[in-house]
């Protein structure tokens, strides 16, 4: 769960020639907590992150990155990558240290898992060339295949050329 604080901190923004809070290049760093920025509403949200020497200091996200991708490191531990910026210690994203699903060179993705859920907000849907596998909200299914159609709603309906029951 995020943890939030409310009490405002204030970004320490070098002046001319000071030196930056993390100095050249880029640094890993854990984000720690978010940080209220303020009453306004369209503010992006600040973190106190925790840099590689132990120093915590205050961020802002980088343009591009994601509020909610940072909660995501944050709750998991994850090594986010900072960097000076002009306003101050931005973070840039996150450092990767596993593979992420990609194809093999025959085109496979294979996910292994004890359990593999996928969500969908409205509706799931499979296919492969003469085959199709759609659910919907509601719990309507529909099977298609090139001879073979199953429509579930209420009713299962099976239109086929021929059907063997046990």
């Amino acid at each position: 769960m995020a943890r939030s604080r409310t009490v405002q901190q204030s970004t320490a923004r070098p002046a001319r020639g000071e030196a930056k809070p993390l100095g050249p290049g880029l640094h890993p760093g854990v984000v720690e907590m978010i940080v209220a920025r303020g009453e306004e509403s369209d503010a992006r949200p600040a973190f106190q992150v925790r840099s590689s020497d132990g120093r915590r200091l205050l961020a802002t996200l980088a343009a591009g990155v994601s509020p909610a991708f940072i909660e995501e490191c944050m709750r998991e531990g994850r090594t986010v990558v900072l960097a000076d910026a002009p306003g101050g210690v931005a973070i840039l994203g996150a450092l990767q240290t596993a593979s992420a699903p990609a194809p093999d060179a025959h085109g496979t993705l294979a996910l292994d898992a004890r359990h593999l859920r996928l969500r969908a907000r409205e509706t799931l849907e499979l296919e492969v060339p003469g085959s199709s596998l759609r659910i919907e909200p509601g719990g309507a299914v529909r099977i298609e295949g090139d001879r073979l159609v199953i429509d579930m709603a209420a009713l299962v309906r099976i239109f086929s050329a021929r059907v063997e029951l046990p």
